[in-house]
């Protein structure tokens, strides 16, 4: 067993947890500062509500503009997300509308890392008829359009229904599929946590006040102030885990032994709540008798935590319910991370299930709903059907429980093979696979094999740099977006100031697009009747709605008691599962990989203080932050002759990567944690180029069975101190 020997205090000395405790202070920025230093500005200012985009939680905020500046971003008071305070990313917003190196006029590109500024309707002309020649050489499908799916989403899903292809592909197998897969078919959809009553948390690597949800880390805290016990389960002592009652450090990829061992106690001691698994799931004796080996002794065996800590953790855990969870997930254990992912989530959702917890306060819950108008009537005829299957056989007889969230990390395979039919035309709108994705060297070669590559972005990111066409989106200051909802609120994102540069709204980009490539019918219509359409049945208009930026409306509750599931309960035995060529109920199944001899099992993240690879180049956040290091246990380390601050040379099977080493017991032994986001080759982006290193280059693309995700942390490096 992994010896749990380090301090707060220790750790606190050379970790990532330090640098993001500064940033707040150990707390958010108060809305009461916030209004002070409003009171202290010139009585000329305007104050603008909008949404941030700073991360994809989506924020409400107020724009401080004073002679058509932003001088300020504060937390909206009346938003359900941001009630009032902003993260670090949130309140550096300013620097990302104000970096130097955005991107400001259409580009073209006329040789290796270089480009031409062009006008937009040059931009537009030569897109559109190159759009037009594949599409009559090699069919619509030949087109994809990979994508962060932000609030434009649903724009760009209708461009490429109006063009004819079925290929529009998230980022979600490297983020949150395997979660998404196992509780779409076993809840009906995905569940939050009660986070602000929940009384007894469990977290499986999910980095909960190191992640993006501003929101979810604010009641977080205040349930921990009230009481609630919160458990971290992590081979690393991550910001959660710092601020957690307890870590485990369990070995990698084990979580899912961890869950069935505690399902096992919470059944065999009847210690599940009866009534609700009798009158609200299907399922149960097969569940029962599929756990019926996995005791805590045998979990404790592969996961490095004893037996009797196990047992203790299901007991509490279960004397909390209702108000206790295990938590969904997103792009830990339960998300993307290991081959084992999608059994891992259906273990937690069966796990909560026995708690009882759905619909109950601290417990998991669904969103409310809002009934919004039908914009179709406005968006031209109906879109012909797609021609063909999707690209990466996502919703085919292989693959039936992923349609929804495709396979991106295979495209540079797809591209390769030409079949079932050529791809020979992307466009990348919000997202940069070559660093977000896995094995960078592999998605760069195949950008260079295809006749057009368009990305839109607000930066010239690793991917924008091999494209044919760069079009600069305005930043989210700059530009109105279609509406988004959170809770029983609807909110609108509005420019603060106009844009800047030559750059433009996601959604005239489109609409150019469309038009330049014969599809002018299907876009007839100005965002403003979009959104007016989506709000009509509120009584409201988007000019209302800018004026105000955030509005409460009737909300339709949750029915828990009919579930969007074929028995309309939770289903504990799902034979979705078993028709896609799985087990019926949760079931153990390894890791792919295993670390042998001097091989590390190679795990990333994300920090508090970057999103992504958005941040890495905004002034505020790379002070902060401005490169990654190696986390390695000082027992490896020691034999390898390696400290703190040492170059050392990561190596898998398919790149390498020369990174500083930081030597902490923060670590489980087996692995090594690389943060993610940095690494940038890109040279234009100053303060980004070359700090860190890319983990992405690391990971060879593997796709894990039944849910499609990327499965980024089945990837083994060996380490030396660099010469």
């Amino acid at each position: 067993m992994l010896e749990q020997r380090i301090s707060r205090r220790t750790f606190l000395k050379g970790s990532l947890v330090a640098g993001a405790l500064a940033t707040f202070g150990g707390r958010l920025v108060p809305l009461g500062q916030a209004e002070a230093a409003e009171a202290a500005a010139p009585a000329a200012s305007q104050v603008i509500p909008t949404i941030c985009e700073m991360c994809g939680v989506k924020c409400g905020i107020l724009a401080h503009v004073r002679e058509g500046r932003v001088w300020r971003l504060t937390g909206n008071p009346k938003d359900s997300q941001s009630n009032g305070r902003l993260c670090a990313r949130g309140n550096a917003g300013t620097k990302t509308l104000y970096d130097p190196d955005r991107l400001k006029q259409p580009m073209k590109r006329v040789g290796e890392g270089k480009f031409q500024p062009i006008s937009w309707e040059q931009a537009f002309k030569e897109i559109g008829a190159k759009l037009q020649e594949l599409k009559g050489r090699y069919g619509p499908q030949t087109l994809v359009w990979l994508a962060h799916p932000e609030l434009i989403a649903p724009l760009e899903k209708h461009f490429m229904a109006a063009f004819g292809s079925p290929n529009y592909t998230g980022h979600g197998p490297t983020c949150y599929s395997s979660r998404n897969v196992a509780f779409e078919q076993m809840y009906g959809g995905v569940p939050g946590v009660d986070y602000r009553n929940v009384k007894y948390y469990i977290a499986l690597g999910r980095n909960l006040t190191g992640g993006i949800k501003n929101p979810d880390i604010q009641k977080i805290v205040a349930a921990k102030a009230e009481g609630a016990h919160l458990v971290a389960v992590d081979p690393r002592l991550s910001d959660f885990a710092f601020f957690a009652d307890e870590w485990l450090p369990i070995r990698p990829g084990t979580d899912l032994a961890l869950v069935l061992g505690m399902i096992n106690v919470i059944i065999n001691e009847n210690l599940y709540d009866a009534a609700f698994v009798a009158e609200r799931t299907v399922g149960f004796e097969e569940l029962k008798a599929g756990v019926a080996t996995y005791t805590p002794e045998w979990a404790a065996k592969i996961t490095g935590i004893d037996a009797t800590t196990i047992t203790r953790i299901a007991r509490e855990l279960a004397a909390a319910k209702p108000a206790a969870a295990i938590d969904p997930g997103w792009h830990a254990v339960t998300g993307s991370q290991y081959y084992n992912s999608v059994q891992t989530a259906r273990a937690v959702a069966a796990l909560n299930a026995l708690l009882g917890n759905l619909g109950a306060k601290g417990g998991l819950a669904f969103p409310p709903g809002i009934k919004f108008g039908d914009p179709s009537g406005i968006m031209g005829p109906k879109p012909p059907a797609a021609a063909g299957p999707r690209w990466d056989g996502a919703g085919s007889e292989k693959w039936p429980l992923i349609k929804a969230h495709g396979m991106i990390q295979i495209f540079p395979e797809r591209v390769k093979e030409d079949k079932p039919y050529p791809i020979k035309a992307v466009v990348i709108q919000h997202l940069n696979p070559v660093r977000s994705s896995t094995d960078s060297g592999a998605f760069i070669e195949a950008l260079k094999q295809l006749e057009l590559v368009v990305a839109i972005d607000i930066q010239m990111n690793d991917t924008a740099y091999y494209a044919h066409y760069v079009l600069p989106e305005a930043t989210y200051l700059e530009r109105y977006d279609p509406l988004m909802t959170a809770g029983n609120k609807v909110v609108l994102r509005q420019p603060a100031v106009e844009p800047l540069f030559d750059t433009r709204g996601a959604e005239e980009i489109i609409t150019g697009l469309a038009k330049a490539a014969g599809l002018s019918e299907y876009f007839n219509f100005t965002l403003e009747q979009y959104n007016d359409a989506l709000l009509a049945p509120l009584g409201l208009t988007q000019a209302q709605l800018a004026r105000i930026g955030v509005a409460e409306v009737e909300a339709r509750k949750p029915d828990y008691t009919k579930l969007k599931t074929p028995s309309g309960k939770i289903e504990l035995a799902c034979q979705a599962f078993v028709k896609a060529g799985s087990t019926l109920t949760p079931a153990w199944e390894p890791p792919l990989v295993e670390p042998k001899g001097d091989e590390f099992r190679f795990i990333q993240g994300h920090v508090p203080m970057h999103t992504h690879t958005t941040t890495d180049n905004n002034a505020y956040l790379h002070a902060i932050m401005p490169e990654n290091e190696l986390w390695i246990h000082p027992g490896r380390a020691g034999k390898l002759g390696i400290k703190t601050g040492d170059m050392v040379e990561v190596a898998s099977k398919v790149s390498k990567v020369k990174v500083k080493a930081r030597v902490t017991e923060g670590i489980h032994p087996e692995a090594v944690f690389l943060a993610h986001g940095f690494g940038c080759v890109v040279p234009l982006r100053k303060l980004a180029y070359n700090k860190g290193a890319n983990d992405s280059a690391l990971i060879p693309i593997i796709t894990a069975p039944i849910s499609g995700a990327a499965a980024q942390c089945e990837t083994l490096v060996t380490v030396r101190k660099a010469g």
